[in-house]
Order: structure tokens, then sequence, then C-alpha cells
């Protein structure tokens, strides 16, 4: 798991306010425990859900969302997005570069993606946001803290 820092935060919040400004429902992939969630929901005017499949990171989650208009599910992030009913109108993803890819598949699940450091191969993102310093480590690799926006 990595934690997404202030900076990535409130560059995500910026790009929904900016350009999503009718976001409603946002749904955070993978959201560990919980910060960017807890973040958006306070930034945006969004109803915000985060997915983690870690036990005791959900539940730290959900303890911390008593405070916020943010809400944690425990559970797999994909086959919650499968099982959806109404689309999400944002997802924001800090998965890594063998899971973040899979989420193309889930166009009609996620109107808009936004992705921290890793991007979708093969998919032109609408925008790209590169902070200019830092990156993520991941099995040794370096990925420089970038956003990608894709639309579906």
């Amino acid at each position: 798991m990595v934690a997404s820092n202030n900076k990535l935060r409130a560059i995500v919040a910026n790009q929904i306010n900016k350009y999503y400004p009718n976001a409603k429902r946002i749904c955070e992939i993978g959201s560990g425990f919980g910060g960017m969630a807890r973040y958006v929901a306070r930034h945006t005017n969004a109803r915000v859900v985060g997915v983690e499949n870690m036990p005791f990171s959900a539940f730290v989650s959900r303890f911390l969302d008593v405070f916020s208009k943010s809400s944690t599910v425990w559970g797999d992030a994909f086959e919650y997005l499968r099982n959806t009913r109404e689309p999400f109108d944002i997802g924001i993803a800090y998965l890594g570069p063998k899971l973040t890819p899979m989420l193309k598949d889930y166009g009609d699940k996620i109107r808009v993606l936004i992705s921290l450091d890793f991007q979708i191969p093969n998919m032109k993102p609408i925008r790209t946001i590169d902070l200019g310093y830092g990156n993520t480590v991941y099995h040794g690799k370096k990925y420089p803290h970038k956003v990608f926006i894709y639309e579906f």
C-alpha cells in the first residue's frame, strides 16, 4: 500500500473542481486508510466511496469516516465496480503498474479515471500533471509523481 501525499490529494481535488464540478459520485479504488477519499470528500461537492480489500486498513478508514462525508467498503474493488448499479462520475486509483491497466475495462462503471503515478499503456490520458519532484518505488522501479486523467 502506498499512501497519497497532500500535494497529490490537493491536485486531485483541484482537477475535480475545475473540470468535473458536477461530479456527485466518486470511488477511490484501493483506498487504504482513506486519506484521499476523506480529502476529496471535504474539498469537493461529491460523495466519496473508498473500496479497500485489506481488513485492517478498511477498519481504520471506517472509523475515521465518522468525521467525513466519505464511506469505506471492505472488499475487492474490481468486484465492487462490476456489481455497482449506477456508474461513478470519477474513479481515483493509486494501484500500481499491474492493476491500473485493468481499469480500462470498467469504462461503463467509471466515466473519468484519475490515476496517481501509474498510467494505462496504449491509452492516451486527456491530461497529465507532472508534480516535478519525487516518485513512487514499485518493485525496485521508480515512477515519477504524476497524475493521469482519462475519460471513458
